[in-house]
């Protein structure tokens, strides 16, 4: 799809409304494992919630991968340079490869010490090292499916990663019972069958977006020698790529202060905070798919020098993303508890869980601003933006915030609820201001460069 041209409001629709889909469905992912892992018992859902920081890091590098790949790929395809376009990706796929196998590795020999540092034991820690290590072995399959559908994202296709992921929610829903539980004569696995049946799922999703992405136009150009290396391609993609990843790694460090503090009001707050964050990421899912369509949307009208289109992509897509949060927000206040029924019996973790998702339907309008700034920045090439203001208002500010809310002020868990609001605003305030900033000095650049 040319996305230099035509009816921007009507491209970013197409395009986000499949990633959305898709987004919505694998993240219904944790929510049929977190359900399951309350079908056994509260200690397994708090082994699922404390095992997130470490899938935090896969999906650091998926995402961040997946998202440099497609921003260079686009810019390609708009600089009309697919022959190029075609090797990026290609090379992008084999490095990806390798630092996947090496992820998985570390995560795996280090999980059993970052669950006991987060006060993690016995049954609790169990739990835990069972459903993450088997994710840490399919790392590369996970990891490297992002990057394989950078190509077809970078094309404006976003279907075919929709109609994957719907497929393997499907597969992981019919596993899981069977290998968690022990339906039938398979024996009960606990949540290492959880995790089994999610490497399964995503298996599926490695093949089926690899078939689609080889009968692409974009493909027909690949040459086997675009299979050899090369430096000046390597930096460039990891240039692009490793900001972003970074920029994951320094949210799961967020996520990681933030459990810590979390996890000091024992296991039912632990399993409260899972529980509550991936029903946040289900509200925050069919906007989320406007962050996949303005990369590529920008990506693309950088290459051709389109300023104008970027802006604009950029306002309506913000538009549209914060109406649609308008309903969102009204299902976290007021029915946030009710849906966190679905996931526990335990009245005590049911209350913590509707206290965070009160203070989240407020949040969810703060994301969108930071969301689709960070997909223009990224999409002009400058991802490295992104990592500084996620490192103030995730990893520098919280310990101070969280204190200050939870222990000085006395305010408990709420406080640190309210915390986390606290620093996310005044993030996404800077972030745009320097978006902003940086978009007019590339505008003006290319202004005085065409007058001459």
């Amino acid at each position: 799809m040319d996305l230099t041209q035509g009816n921007i409001k009507k491209q970013l629709i197409n395009m986000a409304i499949p990633a959305g889909t898709g987004l919505f469905f694998y993240t219904l992912y944790n929510i049929v494992d977190t359900f399951y892992a309350g079908l056994i018992s509260t200690e397994a859902v708090a082994g699922l919630a404390i095992s997130f920081p470490l899938y935090f890091i896969l999906l650091a590098f998926a995402v961040g991968f997946g998202q440099g790949t497609t921003a260079l790929v686009s810019i390609y395809i708009g600089k009309k340079k697919e022959d190029d376009a075609i090797k990026i990706h290609t090379q992008a796929l084999i490095i990806t490869l390798f630092i996947s196998m090496l992820v998985g590795f570390l995560t795996f020999i280090s999980a059993k010490t970052v669950f006991i540092f987060f006060g993690a034991d016995g049954i609790f820690l169990e739990n835990g090292l069972k459903y993450f290590q088997i994710l840490s072995v399919g790392a590369p399959i996970f990891i490297v499916s992002f990057v394989i559908n950078s190509l077809l994202y970078a094309q404006g296709d976003t279907r075919k990663n929709r109609n994957a992921l719907i497929i393997s929610f499907f597969i992981n829903l019919i596993f899981s019972p069977f290998l968690s539980l022990g339906l039938g004569p398979l024996p009960a696995l606990g949540t290492l069958g959880i995790g089994l049946a999610t490497v399964i799922s995503q298996l599926f999703h490695f093949f089926y977006l690899g078939y689609f992405a080889y009968k692409s136009p974009l493909f027909r150009r690949f040459k086997l020698s675009y299979l050899n290396l090369e430096l000046e391609i390597i930096f460039k993609i990891l240039k692009q790529s490793l900001p972003p990843s970074i920029n994951m790694l320094l949210i799961a460090i967020g996520y990681f202060i933030t459990q810590k503090f979390v996890t000091s009001y024992g296991a039912s707050a632990s399993a409260a905070y899972g529980i509550a964050l991936r029903i946040e990421q289900i509200i925050l899912l069919p906007a989320i798919g406007f962050s996949s369509a303005l990369l590529s949307m920008v990506g693309q009208n950088y290459g051709a020098k389109n300023f104008d289109r970027i802006y604009k992509a950029f306002i309506i897509s913000l538009q549209i993303s914060i109406c649609m949060m308008i309903f969102g927000a009204f299902i976290l206040f007021f029915a946030g508890e009710t849906i966190a029924l679905l996931f526990s019996r335990d009245k005590e973790v049911i209350m913590i869980a509707g206290n965070y998702l009160f203070m989240a339907a407020f949040l969810c309008f703060i994301y969108q601003i930071i969301d689709r700034s960070d997909s223009v920045l990224s999409g002009m090439r400058k991802p490295i933006i992104n990592v500084i203001y996620t490192f103030i208002r995730l990893v520098m500010l919280p310990p101070i915030v969280i204190y200050l809310f939870s222990e000085s002020l006395e305010y408990g868990l709420n406080g640190i609820w309210w915390a986390i609001f606290a620093t996310n605003a005044f993030g996404s305030l800077l972030i745009f201001i320097n978006m902003r900033y940086l978009y007019k000095k590339e505008y003006n650049k290319n202004l005085v460069k065409n007058e001459k």
